[in-house]
């Protein structure tokens, strides 16, 4: 469909529900089907390249979908033989195909009417003794639009929503998003649950278009956040079903960051979740929605990790390339903007290579990566230094240590975790250093990390994040 064919489209339809409103508001009761006849004629005048079979449809104010049923129910009805019609066919004939003798009969009883006021044939009575046309409706057409459109701008511009409360409403999801990365997540969770309801209210009272999708946008995002805080305090099917309702929200909101951020979100949740081909899915569809960017490395990156478990090493590879490569390519408002949890910053991009290289067998590449990213959070700016992300890539230059035989530097790396205050040890972090504790199983000299780990594990975090490591560690 050309872009002129898909205007034309959009036109007759706006053509055919002011007509269709206007004159089923000025009718006691369902339309006859002279009624329907005269609609037909007026939306035909103000769309003439559209067929009158398919002016007639929306005389009716049906979708292609809802015709077919109605088309199906009237079969059975009249005990016809149901015939396989499908949407590819109706439309070939709104556009000017002609149906054959059977399909012609159902569709003149569907709509009342005879071949010809269909488009489906010829009418061929001499022109005095047609009855008289009705004068062009397009100029009364124009000036009931333009009142309605008057009228609808009047009432919208008195919207209850202030342009103030709704800055005030951003301002405060952006600096709960930025707070996220110093503070601790539980009581920040009360915070964005409230603020969620502020904006979930909000969304019911009357405001303008634009209004609705900030506050969706914003919606979402409070969304994103919490899934961060149930990951963080190891809780997946929550932060599953949050990140969902993010990408809903900021489908709606018409958001392509916010949609890839989620995607990316899920993504994180299936890999902790051992569901590595959903995560590479999930990475994979994020990248419909944004292709350059810090958003988009980030994607690149979960697909890298999700490669590596899956255990292909070549796309892993290929994968942190073109990570590399998009990350100076643009930017978004998410992503960029707003940033705070939302951020991928190259430290974290190291942190994530790092994890990517250790799944794929090569240590000394991931004590390199480790580094490199502890090296940037701790030259960047303060209120960049996620605690969260810092521990974890701490962690994981622990576990590189450990995989090449090296104590020291395992433990070492493990310093600045064991001295975290307890509500800033996410629950991912035990997952990790299980890991790290199996290791250090099968080598001597360990026993005092071994157990530094134990207590941290057992002592050191949430209640829920104990039980889950445990259960997993089979005790």
């Amino acid at each position: 469909m050309t872009q002129s064919s898909r205007s034309g489209d959009r036109a007759a339809l706006a053509y055919a529900t002011i007509i269709r409103d206007r004159t089923l508001a000025s009718l006691p009761g369902p339309p006859s089907a002279a009624v329907i006849q005269q609609m037909v004629d007026e939306i035909h005048a103000c769309s003439p390249q559209q067929t009158r079979f398919k002016c007639r449809r929306l005389a009716y104010g049906w979708t292609v979908e809802e015709a077919i049923e109605h088309f199906h129910a009237l079969s059975d009805r009249e005990g016809a033989k149901r015939r396989g019609l499908s949407e590819r066919s109706w439309r070939e004939w709104e556009a000017g195909a002609r149906p054959d003798r059977d399909y012609t009969d159902l569709l003149c009883r569907l709509y009342e009417t005879g071949p010809v006021q269909l488009g489906f044939a010829n009418d061929y009575t001499p022109e005095e003794l047609r009855s008289v046309p009705s004068p062009s409706p397009t100029l009364d057409l124009i000036a009931v639009a333009a009142d309605e459109a008057g009228a609808h701008a009047e009432e919208a511009e008195a919207s209850e929503l202030g342009s103030g409360a709704l800055e005030r409403l951003r301002t405060q999801v952006i600096w709960v998003g930025k707070r996220y990365v110093v503070e601790a997540p539980l009581p920040l969770f009360v915070e964005m649950r409230e603020l969620q309801e502020r904006t979930r209210r909000a969304l019911r009272r009357r405001i303008h278009p634009g209004q609705a999708r900030e506050l969706y946008f914003l919606t979402g995002a409070l969304c994103g956040l919490m899934a961060n805080v149930s990951m963080d305090m190891d809780r997946r099917v929550p932060a599953d079903t949050l990140a969902r309702a993010a990408w809903t929200y900021g489908k709606v909101a018409g958001h392509p960051a916010l949609m890839a951020w989620a995607r990316g979100m899920q993504s994180s949740v299936a890999l902790w979740d051992r569901r590595h081909s959903d995560a590479a899915r999930y990475a994979e569809d994020g990248l419909t929605s944004v292709k350059v960017g810090s958003g988009a490395t980030r994607l690149h990156m979960l697909r890298a990790r999700s490669y590596a478990l899956l255990g292909r090493g070549g796309d892993a590879a290929e994968a942190l390339r073109q990570a590399a490569d998009v990350r100076g390519a643009g930017a978004d408002e998410l992503h960029d903007e707003i940033a705070g949890e939302f951020a991928f910053r190259p430290a974290k991009e190291h942190y994530y290579a790092a994890v990517t290289h250790l799944h794929l067998g090569a240590p000394a590449a991931a004590i390199e990566s480790a580094r490199a990213s502890l090296s940037l959070y701790a030259s960047g700016d303060p209120e960049n230094r996620s605690y969260g992300c810092e521990s974890m890539a701490s962690a994981h230059l622990a576990i590189a240590h450990l995989m090449e035989g090296d104590a020291a530097g395992a433990e070492s790396a493990m310093t600045p975790i064991l001295a975290l205050p307890s509500d800033r040890r996410i629950g991912s972090l035990g997952t990790t250093l299980t890991t790290g504790r199996a290791l250090l199983s099968s080598r001597t000299g360990g026993e005092r990390m071994a157990r530094q780990i134990e207590s941290f594990c057992v002592l050191g975090l949430p209640q829920h994040a104990r039980q889950a490591i445990s259960d997993r560690s089979g005790r």
